[in-house]
């Protein structure tokens, strides 16, 4: 299973690697088929289907079909709580990240200004890249994950390889979860600013939003988490 288009990379090449975090990459996934019906948005959510990449295409690891068009939405890169105690990936987006999107999702995207044609889409998540840059440190030290994730991205392959599983998605709409904020140096801004090179439209082809493990403010009605 080919998960992403990176070659000969090895998380002890990183100046900020620190031994006992997974080395492993987490595949993207499936998780679910996403129902636009005028303004209203609802998500099936289904068991994770994991994604190998072949000849430019995506392959479901459980050999189904699924609907036509798909929706990315990106995170920046696996947390601990998806990976086993052995250090092998189990799945994306879980403990209080997956709980909180799986929750909130679809209200706050009904509120984002991204409009999305109506039909059945297939909901895809990623992480722009695949392994785990915080090293599984506890508490997280997000300095060192911001660091390891830059030098994937910028001096391993990441973006092309991000690009690549992107030009094969073929994603009708994405929207950028990504940590950092709107600050310059933040991660998030690091992916819009590739998305705009690939060719994206911001506000017609993607959006942005905050990371999923702070939708506690989803509590709050009002809260736009998704712009």
């Amino acid at each position: 299973m080919k998960v992403n288009y990176l070659k000969n990379f090895k998380m002890e090449q990183l100046k900020k690697y620190y031994p006992g975090g997974a080395l492993k990459p987490i595949s993207d996934e499936y998780v679910g088929e996403l129902i636009v019906k005028g303004t209203k948005i609802s998500l099936l959510v289904s068991p994770r289907d994991q994604i190998s990449y072949v000849a430019g295409q995506i392959e479901f690891q459980s050999g189904n079909t699924y609907n036509e068009h798909n929706i990315l939405v990106i995170l920046e890169s696996p947390h601990r709580f998806e990976y086993d105690a052995s250090l092998n990936p189990i799945a994306l987006m879980m403990g209080k990240t997956g709980e909180l999107f799986f929750e909130y999702f679809t209200a706050h995207l009904e509120k984002s200004i991204l409009k999305i044609r109506e039909g059945n889409y297939n909901l895809i998540v990623c992480n722009a890249v695949q392994y785990q840059t915080s090293c599984g440190l506890n508490p997280i030290n997000r300095k060192i994950r911001d660091e390891n994730w830059k030098d994937i991205y910028l001096n391993y392959g990441g973006e092309e390889d991000f690009k690549k599983r992107v030009f094969s998605i073929k994603p009708r709409y994405t929207i950028n979860l990504c940590t950092g904020g709107r600050s310059p140096s933040g991660l998030r801004s690091y992916i819009n600013n590739s998305l705009d090179s690939f060719g994206l439209k911001k506000s017609k082809h993607y959006t942005e939003g905050n990371h999923p493990a702070s939708w506690y403010l989803a509590r709050d009605s009002r809260s736009q988490l998704i712009v």
